[in-house]
């Protein structure tokens, strides 16, 4: 029984098992780039993609990220950590939210963090917006040096501690 987009197998010299595998292939691909393009993955986009993932280098109890040449976030899954760029400063935040642990995630086409679990949505500065999380997203002192940001994370900065956590970023 066909279900119209199944097709028989094909002895490997038709030629029309060839012309079948290359239109299932054109078909996919058509498919994964009209993915790309509703998810708002232009081209100018896909740029900001490729820099949210990195790894810091470790000295000691701090992390050392170049600063970011433009906004957005960097996610460092191995340093459980985020580094932020917006309206010209940098932040450092823990990349869990703070309501159960789950990573949240960098929104570029909504300019926010999310958080999968229970749809909790935060600032670019990790404020809360909106969700099952308390409070904003748990922030590390950070310092510029040179053409690097350093992160001392050896203890987390809540967004209930509003003096702290203010201070917690540096302008870029």
């Amino acid at each position: 029984m066909s279900h119209g987009n199944e097709h028989e197998p094909c002895e490997p010299t038709l030629d029309a098992c060839a012309l079948q595998d290359r239109r299932d292939f054109m078909r996919h691909g058509l498919m994964a780039v009209g993915a790309l393009i509703a998810m708002g993955a232009v081209p100018e986009r896909l740029a900001a993609l490729e820099r949210t993932l990195a790894t810091g280098r470790r000295v000691g109890n701090e992390l050392r990220y170049p600063v970011p040449t433009a906004d957005g976030a960097t996610i460092d899954r191995a340093n459980n950590l985020i580094i932020a760029r917006f309206n010209g400063e940098a932040i450092a935040f823990v990349l869990e939210c703070p309501h159960r642990g789950e990573n949240v995630r960098w929104q570029a086409n909504n300019n926010r963090f999310f958080c999968p679990k229970h749809e909790s949505t935060f600032e670019p500065n990790g404020a809360r917006i909106q969700g099952k999380a308390e409070r904003g997203m748990d922030r590390y002192a950070i310092r510029r040096e040179g053409d690097e940001l350093v992160v001392t994370t050896t203890e987390k900065v809540r967004s209930t501690n509003a003096e702290a956590w203010a201070a917690a970023k540096v302008s870029l």
